[in-house]
């Protein structure tokens, strides 16, 4: 019998999420910077290190944003002024993943793609932490997996005609 395919509205995050990232990146609360560089550099294709409790509960997120302005900071790199001085002391001080972690959105297995997708649009993100029904990372869904799910909207209408030159 022939596998249908499922329609990009019928798909879960569950069909998808663990394509392209195999285990998600992560660390305690009371990681430090160097360690969640370290989680970083081991899995590339990841762009975050997610935060989790003692029972493993997704806490926060750790973007490579987050990471890159901290280093400019201590290198020199990233200028100061005015009101961003309060920050930039602030920010020198940090040490630990609970203080540089951001509280963000996630998905369950059971969400639709759809909604995922949707979350990522208006909320400028690239991935999305994955966490079973007790609030558990168990994955990180990519964009890449997106792409490999709705890749046919592409396909279906073919190349686009130039536009006519008059």
């Amino acid at each position: 019998m022939p596998k249908t395919e499922k329609r990009f509205e019928d798909v879960l995050v569950d069909d998808v999420f663990d394509k392209f990232v195999l285990k998600p990146s992560q660390v305690g609360e009371g990681a430090t910077i160097a360690m969640i560089v370290d989680q970083m550099m081991a899995n590339p294709l990841s762009r975050k290190v997610y935060v989790t409790d003692a029972e493993g509960k997704y806490t926060g997120t750790v973007s490579t944003e987050t990471v890159l302005r901290l280093m400019g900071y201590r290198l020199g790199i990233r200028e100061y002024g005015g009101a961003s001085f309060i920050r930039f002391l602030k920010d020198t001080l940090k040490e630990r993943a609970d203080d540089i972690m951001v509280k963000g959105r996630t998905v369950t297995r059971e969400t639709k793609l759809s909604a995922a997708m949707k979350i990522m649009i208006d909320e400028h993100l690239n991935d999305l932490p994955v966490v079973d029904e007790d609030g558990r990372l168990v994955g990180e869904l990519a964009s890449l997996e997106l792409f490999v799910a709705g890749k046919k909207v592409f396909e279906a209408k073919g190349p686009s005609p130039p536009p006519n030159e008059h």
